[in-house]
C-alpha cells in the first residue's frame, strides 16, 4: 500500500470545486459531410480518439469561417476528450497536446478542461482515465445497450484517486516517456512506409525509370544494376502504355488469395483460447492487427507476413499478419507467387482505386468476392524486378516490424505499471529502473 496520502473523489467534485469542467460537443451546430474541406481547421471526431492519443489522420477539416462559429468548442493544450458514443469507442479518452491547439471538439466527443493545473496535472489525469478500471467503469455506466453513450452525468460520477501534485507529475513524466517512445516509433514507421510506397509507385505505377530511359536519361536515385532491369520504351496494352515486355495480369494469376470464413459465434472468445482471429478491419492498426478476439475452431488462415485485405466495407484497407492467424469473412490473406512480402503489401495498397469501386457500387455495404478480387487487372513486372524491389524495400519493412514489436512491448510495460501506479501500490522510484531499461 502507499505510504503517502491519496484523495478519493469523483470528477464531479472536481467540477463543483472549479478545478475542472466538462462540455459536450456542438449539438446545436452538428457538422455534416458537406461542411468538410480539404484544408482548414481539424475537427476531433469519435474515430480520432485513441488510447490517450489523438489520431490526426482520422480528423476531417472545416473552413476557418465555420470554425469561428464554433469557437467555444476550440481545444486548448491539456484538454481531455472522451469518445461519447459507440460500443468500441466508449471508454476511450485522449489528451490534447500543443500541436492540437485550436482544433474543434465534435458532436461525438466530450471535452474535459482543467482550470487548476496546480491541483490536477492534465497529463496525469489522462493516464488515470485510460487505466483499465476507469475505462470499464465508463463502459458499464454508459447509457444505452445498442449504442452506448456517455454524457455529463456519467462523467461526473467517475471515481478517481489523486496523490499529491508532485507525485502526479512524477507518474505522468515516467509513463509519458513510454508513450513518447511509442509515438516516436509510430512517426518513424509512417516515414519508412511512405518511402517504400513512393518507391513502389515510381517503379510499378508511374514507370519513372522507363520514362527516364526512353528520354535518354539515367533514372534518378537508382543504381546502374537496378536501372538495367527496366526497359527503355513502352508498348500498348488493354491498360494503356506499359513498359515493353511487361504483362497485363489478373490478381488471381499472380497472387495466392485466401478468403476468410467465419466459424460459429460460440467459438469466439477474448480470453486467448485458440488462434488470433480477425473478422474485419476493426482490429487493423498501422501495420499489424491488434489481438482482441480468438477462435477455437478456425477454418481459414493467413500465414506470417501475408497481407491482410479488408473485403467488406471499407473494401481495401490493408494490414500484415505478424503471426499465423485465423481470418473471418471480412478479411482475405494475400501473398504474391514469388513470396515477396514487400511487393505484396505495396501492390495491395496500390489497388486502392480498384477496391474503391466495390465500396461505391450502389450496395448498402460494400464488399468484394473472390472472383472479383482475382479478376482485378494490373501491370505485372518481371520476377527479377519484383525480387529487386523486395530486396530494396525489405530493410524498411524490417525496421517497421522491429519498431512495432518494440512499441507493443513498451505498451505492455506501460499497461502493467499503470494500475499499480494509479492505485499507489507502486512508487515512481520503484518503477523508474524498469522504464530506464525500456527507453
Amino acid at each position: 500500500m502507499a505510504d503517502y496520502k491519496w484523495v478519493n473523489t469523483t470528477l464531479g467534485l472536481l467540477f463543483d470545486d472549479g478545478i475542472a469542467s466538462v462540455q459536450t460537443g456542438p449539438f446545436g451546430s452538428q457538422l455534416h459531410s458537406y461542411d468538410y474541406v480539404e484544408q482548414g481547421v481539424r475537427v476531433v471526431s469519435t474515430e480520432a480518439i485513441g488510447f490517450r492519443r489523438l489520431k490526426v489522420e482520422m480528423m476531417p477539416q472545416i473552413s476557418s469561417v465555420m470554425a469561428d462559429r464554433l469557437k467555444r468548442h476550440r481545444l486548448h493544450t491539456g484538454d481531455i476528450l472522451f469518445a461519447r458514443r459507440g460500443a468500441q469507442a466508449t471508454g476511450l479518452s485522449a489528451l490534447v497536446e500543443s500541436e492540437h491547439e485550436g482544433f474543434i471538439c465534435s458532436t461525438g466527443a466530450l471535452r474535459l478542461r482543467i482550470h487548476r493545473p496546480d491541483r490536477v496535472d492534465p497529463s496525469f489525469l489522462s493516464f488515470l482515465l485510460v487505466e483499465e478500471s476507469s475505462r470499464l467503469w465508463l463502459k458499464a455506466h454508459a447509457v444505452g445497450a445498442v449504442m452506448p453513450n456517455l454524457n455529463e452525468d456519467v462523467i461526473r460520477g467517475l471515481p478517481i484517486s489523486l496523490p499529491s501534485h508532485e507525485e502526479q507529475r512524477a507518474i505522468a513524466q515516467m509513463l509519458g516517456a513510454l508513450d513518447d517512445k511509442i509515438e516516436l516509433n509510430r512517426r518513424m514507421n509512417q516515414t519508412l512506409e511512405a518511402l517504400a510506397r513512393a518507391m513502389f509507385k515510381s517503379w510499378f505505377v508511374d514507370f519513372d525509370p522507363v520514362v527516364a530511359k526512353a528520354a535518354g536519361k539515367k533514372p534518378v536515385g537508382m543504381s546502374a544494376q537496378t536501372a538495367a532491369l527496366f526497359p527503355d520504351c513502352f508498348q500498348d496494352s488493354t491498360l494503356g502504355p506499359i513498359p515493353k515486355g511487361w504483362l497485363v495480369a489478373r490478381v488471381g494469376d499472380e497472387f495466392r488469395l485466401t478468403m476468410g470464413q467465419s466459424p460459429p459465434g460460440g467459438t469466439y472468445n477474448e480470453e486467448g483460447n485458440g488462434a488470433p482471429f480477425f473478422q474485419g478491419r476493426t482490429d487493423f492498426t498501422f501495420r499489424f492487427p491488434a489481438r482482441r478476439v480468438y477462435c477455437t475452431a478456425p477454418t481459414r488462415f493467413a500465414d506470417p507476413q501475408d497481407t491482410l485485405v479488408s473485403v467488406r466495407a471499407p473494401v481495401g484497407d490493408i494490414n500484415m499478419a505478424i503471426e499465423r492467424c485465423a481470418v473471418g469473412r471480412g478479411v482475405a490473406g494475400v501473398r504474391h507467387k514469388s513470396g515477396s512480402r514487400s511487393f505484396t503489401y505495396y501492390a495491395m495498397g496500390a489497388f486502392a482505386d480498384a477496391f474503391a469501386t466495390f465500396d461505391g457500387d450502389g450496395t448498402l455495404f460494400g464488399s468484394i468476392g473472390k472472383t472479383d478480387f482475382e479478376g482485378i487487372q494490373y501491370v505485372s513486372p518481371p520476377d527479377e524486378l519484383i525480387c529487386r524491389f523486395n530486396t530494396t524495400a525489405r530493410p524498411l519493412d524490417d525496421r517497421i516490424e522491429q519498431n512495432e514489436r518494440q512499441s507493443a512491448w513498451l505498451a505492455s510495460l506501460r499497461d502493467a505499471l499503470l494500475p499499480q501506479l494509479m492505485s499507489g501500490e507502486l512508487r515512481v522510484k520503484q518503477a523508474e529502473k524498469l522504464v530506464a531499461q525500456a527507453v
